[in-house]
């Protein structure tokens, strides 16, 4: 087993691991408080890339606990807390008819922002190829390297948290 593959098995152990639920609180808590509206929670997403927690509330320590998994995940696997989390909001939908109308979104927004014109999405796999092939830190690196991708995936996450708050 290469280094690559040890790596994208731990990540796909760590979307199981129930210690991140905390930081979806936490976003799910600030979005309440501060009557995020839509798009709010890409602006806070891109805020936190920035490692600029101030926008979290500190209600129930939630900033110091996003600092501190954020600083951890970026030391163990070089990535940022927020591309975990926003991957794992969509592999919530997968194996649902919901997962392709997400995948297909966020391949059609990431096209629209890269190319500035309303046309068919260049690549429909740009997402779930690499989940499918799991290739987690292939899709980290691609995420945090592409800001049309990055951006893409924030907006799908925005729609996808507005969502489920409307259904709770």
């Amino acid at each position: 087993m290469t280094n690559e593959d040890t790596l994208n098995l731990r990540l796909k152990l760590e979307f199981q691991n129930p210690v991140y639920d905390i930081l979806d609180k936490a976003i799910i808590y600030t979005m309440h408080k501060q009557h995020y509206q839509k798009y709010d929670l890409v602006k806070l997403v891109m805020m936190l890339y920035n490692k600029d927690y101030s926008y979290i509330s500190n209600a129930h320590d939630y900033r110091d606990q996003f600092k501190l998994l954020d600083g951890y995940f970026r030391k163990e696997y070089g990535h940022s807390i927020v591309t975990f989390l926003m991957i794992k909001a969509v592999l919530d939908y997968k194996n649902t008819k919901q997962y392709e109308n997400i995948t297909a979104d966020i391949a059609s927004i990431e096209t629209l922002l890269r190319t500035k014109k309303n046309i068919k999405a260049e690549d429909l796999c740009l997402f779930s190829y690499p989940i499918e092939n799991e290739k987690y830190n292939d899709l980290m690196l691609n995420i945090e390297a592409n800001q049309d991708f990055k951006y893409a995936l924030a907006i799908v996450y925005d729609k996808i948290k507005n969502t489920e708050n409307l259904s709770n």
